[in-house]
């Protein structure tokens, strides 16, 4: 017998499609459920995710900042998949920006808070 270890996603997909997994009740369908339900699997995420990935950055042209040098905002707290990020959306410029804070304590969300406002200001 061997082992089947944790699988990706499409992997599992394949399996399942091909007959792969003797007396499997699994169908393509509740795989595709699962996945939505419960999302990605963290462990096989962690595996395959680069330690260190460069964010995504758009800096903002300097005539749009000058033009809107008074920036009206909504700042909130989005969870996804358990971790916090700050979400600031400016209505002048329709602008949204997201920020992983490491947790929910008010320094970090004034550190998180800092770094956005420097963006739009410097």
């Amino acid at each position: 017998m061997s082992v089947m270890g944790l699988p990706s996603s499409d992997m599992f997909k394949f399996m399942v499609r091909d007959n792969l997994i003797n007396n499997c009740p699994v169908t393509l369908e509740s795989i595709k459920v699962a996945n939505d339900v419960f999302g990605p699997d963290v462990v096989s995420i962690q595996g395959h995710t680069p330690e260190h990935a460069d964010p995504a950055y758009v800096d903002i042209p300097l005539e749009i900042k000058n033009q809107n040098l008074n920036v009206i905002a909504n700042v909130d707290v989005m969870f996804v998949n358990g971790l916090p990020f700050l979400v600031f959306i400016s209505w002048n410029i329709t602008l949204i920006t997201v920020s992983y804070i490491s947790s929910c304590l008010i320094e970090d969300l004034w550190k998180g808070m800092m770094q956005i406002v420097l963006v739009y200001c410097c």
